[in-house]
């Protein structure tokens, strides 16, 4: 079995449409915009008819950056920093996976990640550490290689369902000013020629 942590941005509904998981897996960790993800995970998934699990567990306490609505940590790299974000989310779905016998774990990362944690040396590292242990899970990020707007061209993920999406950093709902929303208007402007309606 293959499961897909899933936010409802562009590279994960993206990768849902493209690789069509076993079962997506959507994390309330704490973050700001969790409820908007939440929304837009469950519609991506019933859209596409893939089955959609949800954790919920409080880590605010632990965050930082605009993601978490408190100052930026040291040493990050970008406003919507969040230390060890990535590592925590694969490891809070595995978690859950690994008992009903999941075998992979997709994430959603693309070319164009800022932080560490989406880089291609990260994942081997994560991809190693996590199957080293109890059920021999392995971490995966299909769309290492590719751009949003490459990955949502080869993927073929319909326009029709982009109004569906969601990757404001901020809010329930798209803001249209954060860094996540300035980079779905203009990813999609990228594919498709055009933002929906203008949203984000």
């Amino acid at each position: 079995m293959k499961a897909l942590l899933m936010s409802g941005g562009l590279d994960s509904s993206a990768l849902a449409w493209w690789l069509r998981p076993d079962l997506c897996v959507t994390v309330n960790y704490g973050q700001q915009a969790a409820k908007g993800e939440m929304a837009a995970s469950t519609a991506i998934c019933n859209a596409i008819g893939l089955a959609h699990q949800k954790i919920e567990v409080d880590l605010s306490s632990l965050g930082s950056g605009t993601m978490a609505d408190k100052a930026p940590a040291a040493g990050g790299s970008a406003a919507e920093f969040w230390p060890y974000r990535n590592q925590m989310l694969v490891t809070l779905a595995a978690m859950l996976l690994m008992p009903q016998g999941v075998k992979e774990i997709m994430v959603g990362s693309v070319s164009t990640d800022r932080h560490t944690d989406g880089k291609a040396i990260f994942y081997r590292a994560l991809d190693r550490t996590v199957s080293l242990q109890e059920g021999s899970l392995r971490v995966t990020a299909p769309a290492r290689k590719y751009s949003t707007p490459k990955l949502l061209k080869m993927s073929g993920f319909p326009y029709d369902l982009i109004g569906l999406t969601f990757s404001c950093h901020v809010y329930e709902y798209a803001c249209g000013q954060c860094s996540g929303c300035i980079k779905h208007r203009q990813c999609v402007e990228d594919a498709y020629g055009a933002s929906p309606g203008g949203a984000v």
